[in-house]
């Protein structure tokens, strides 16, 4: 006669099963709306780099020693004529299918080909930090809420736009987001990129820094991903470095920055016939030949998503064919 279960491990096992499944949806089904209308910019971290301009002082007549006896007065030497500083910016738009211009902004779009791979560069140089902004999926910050780059960006005007760390597809790392704090948590297995307000790029980890110290410098806005692919004008990965559950090589996006105000954006194809995909190593490379001091990897796979005044610029894509994956934030400028 077959023996019959207890019915409290029938029940235990019922429980199990519930809690499995909810788990499970909960990570990566249920919506978590936490704060709606999630479009607050505080501006107020960019005080303490304000400077005002300097009031030139008079300029001294040049005092002329003579020797005695002198029979002839000194000639002063012309003071040198400066050489202008070349501006990106323009008073009026300017705009191509791969360049744009305007009074704080200077995009320049190139391609190269390496590694049987298509690699879109984009070159942005801005007036301030403060037009280097952000957006949540849905202007909502939480869970599982996505929205495909290209929606986020045509809903903010963007002129050009990347995904950005997609967050919400985890319960920790930091978020920083327009000046403002929306994350706490501590995410040890990935970095954090703070974007300064003075323009510069600050790598972090949670076992470094807190979210509200981050916050407490001034950081404008705060990424949890990486990598970290090259600091101090050298690369500080391993040819074999790789993010968790990623394929060897990949779509990749990453930013990198040459100096303060001047950065490269490099998205790079694959998972096509025609794109193999890049190695973090060999994004790392074509940073540091870019000219970047510094250069960060942010989500990528399915997820490289580059838009350009409502263009794809790369081939956004998860199994070969063209289609675009929501994700929960993007960068963008305007």
């Amino acid at each position: 006669m077959k023996r019959q279960r207890p019915i409290w491990a029938v029940v235990f096992g019922v429980l199990l099963t519930a809690y499995t499944v909810y788990a499970m949806l909960d990570v990566f089904v249920i919506k978590r709306p936490m704060k709606e209308n999630a479009t607050e910019v505080n501006l107020s971290v960019f005080d303490k780099f304000a400077t005002a301009t300097p009031t030139p002082s008079p300029t001294a007549a040049p005092v002329v020693t003579q020797a005695p006896n002198a029979t002839a007065t000194p000639t002063v030497p012309p003071e040198p004529t400066a050489t202008p500083t070349p501006s990106y910016f323009t008073d009026e738009v300017v705009e191509t299918d791969t360049s744009y211009s305007n009074d704080h902004l200077n995009i320049q779009i190139s391609e190269i080909r390496e590694h049987r791979t298509q690699v879109h560069i984009v070159e942005i140089r801005v007036s301030s930090a403060r037009y280097l902004l952000t957006a949540f999926a849905k202007d909502t910050y939480g869970r599982n809420i996505y929205e495909k780059t290209s929606r986020m960006a045509a809903s903010k005007d963007a002129i050009l736009a990347i995904n950005g760390d997609n967050y919400g597809s985890r319960e920790g790392g930091y978020v920083i987001r327009n000046g403002v704090l929306y994350r706490e948590t501590k995410n040890a297995r990935m970095d954090v990129l703070c974007i300064m307000p003075d323009g510069d790029f600050v790598f972090s980890h949670s076992n470094k820094a807190t979210a509200q110290e981050l916050a407490g410098i001034g950081a404008w806005q705060a990424f949890t991903f990486g990598p970290v692919l090259i600091d101090n004008s050298e690369i500080v990965i391993q040819t074999d470095t790789e993010v968790d559950l990623c394929y060897v090589t990949n779509p990749r996006t990453a930013i990198g920055m040459v100096e303060p105000l001047h950065y490269f954006i490099v998205v790079a194809d694959g998972r096509t016939k025609e794109s193999h995909g890049l190695s973090l190593y060999e994004v790392a490379d074509i940073m540091l030949r870019l000219g970047c001091t510094k250069a960060f990897n942010l989500d990528g796979g399915g997820s490289s998503t580059c838009v350009f005044r409502g263009k794809y610029v790369n081939f956004p894509t998860s199994e070969g064919t063209l289609y675009e994956r929501g994700v929960s934030d993007i960068l963008y400028v305007q």
